[in-house]
């Protein structure tokens, strides 16, 4: 059997959903958000489907010792569907708080609080286990120059913000992670240029948050950005704009919106690059589609899809570290190169429900106390 069968994506996506539903890791059940609760419902998913890509990738490695996904492949091309879909996320959420702040003052510095609260504890939480991978495969050996060392953690503490820099002479340091902190240094680049995007709705930030923009810009360019992502922001803030029409949002609460995502995804996932035009125009209206209200016949209006998304944060950086662990420390890759496809299938179906468990511990004790302090932290810088 073929490790990239479609089969397993499914069959470990309702593993996860019965999971959530019958623990509701932490808290019972809860009604879901009324604003956007499609995007809610679509993030957990997503977040799924990115681990998956790397499990897949995991495989390709024990295998053949390349870091690479076998073509063709239905896992390739979901997991970059998957990351492009969160930055529309991330693009459609925040200028959407834009356009409502219209007429009025954004508050810039709340806002940067926020986000810095928002992603940095679990972050810095995750990093700690990077270390300390990194220290048992060292034999807890200084191996590599001081200064070197200190340079690559001050990189890894930047979010990577210049590259995923090797630790402790480690060059594929970035594995441990399954390499997830590249699409960190986008996000941050977009947080940052928010401040000129606002111009395009009558905000007046300031000459200092411009400047900071237009250095993020450069500096994204500097470092090697791919400058075709700015499409795929671009596609968020198009939905921002349609979700404002009535005639969209009633369309899109049909079931024929659902039909119209499900074959826009299809037609996107027959490319292996999803930056190309075609597959990207794809992505992106079923994106706004989603955005608009079309819950994909019920399924992201559902508790148990909300609760999932809570957890897509965890998840994506959390599922890395698990695969890392598992294959490297409790198995061994020898015997993980051993396995059948559908023996290494059920293992990492085994690795999804303990991703989840550490998840909800996260979203528990450190992300959700995170978003408190950013609160407040935030109201009290006014």
């Amino acid at each position: 059997m073929n490790i990239s069968n479609p089969v397993f994506a499914v069959a470990l996506t309702l593993l996860a959903f019965l999971a959530i539903r019958i623990t509701f890791v932490f808290e019972g059940k809860r009604h879901p958000p009324m604003r956007f609760g499609t995007i809610n419902g679509l993030r957990g998913y997503l977040a799924l489907f990115v681990m998956l890509h790397h499990a897949c990738m995991w495989f390709v490695l024990v295998q053949t010792g390349k870091w690479d996904v076998p073509r063709p492949n239905l896992y390739g091309p979901l997991g970059q569907a998957s990351v492009l879909m969160f930055f529309m996320i991330t693009s459609f959420l925040f200028y959407d708080k834009l356009l409502n702040a219209r007429g009025r003052r954004f508050d810039w510095k709340a806002f940067f609080i926020g986000r810095f609260f928002r992603i940095a504890p679990l972050y810095y939480v995750v990093l700690i286990f990077v270390f300390l991978a990194v220290a048992h495969l060292s034999d807890w050996r200084i191996v590599d120059s001081l200064q070197a060392i200190f340079l690559a953690v001050a990189k890894w503490l930047l979010f990577t913000m210049p590259t995923a820099a090797p630790l402790n002479g480690h060059t594929d340091s970035w594995i441990i992670m399954a390499g997830v902190t590249w699409s960190l240094r986008y996000e941050w680049c977009f947080y940052l240029a928010l401040p000129l995007i606002s111009l395009a709705v009558g905000q007046r930030p300031g000459w200092l948050l411009l400047l900071v923009s237009v250095a993020a810009l450069i500096i994204g360019w500097w470092i090697g950005l791919n400058s075709r992502f700015a499409a795929v922001f671009l596609g968020g803030i198009l939905a921002a704009y349609l979700v404002r029409d009535p005639r969209f949002t009633r369309f899109c609460e049909k079931t024929v919106a659902s039909v119209l995502v499900l074959l826009c995804l299809a037609a996107a996932l027959q490319f292996d690059n999803l930056l190309q035009i075609a597959p990207c125009i794809a992505l992106i209206a079923a994106f706004c589609v989603i955005a608009g209200g079309a819950d994909m016949f019920g399924l992201f209006s559902l508790p148990t899809s909300h609760r999932l998304g809570e957890l897509a944060y965890g998840i994506y950086l959390i599922h890395g570290i698990v695969l890392f662990a598992a294959i490297n420390f409790v198995v061994g890759k020898d015997l993980a190169a051993d396995m059948s496809v559908p023996v290494y299938w059920v293992f990492v179906a085994v690795l999804a429900l303990v991703t989840l468990a550490l998840s909800g511990m996260a979203y528990h004790y450190v992300e959700k106390p995170g978003i408190a302090l950013g609160k407040r932290l935030g109201k009290h810088s006014k």
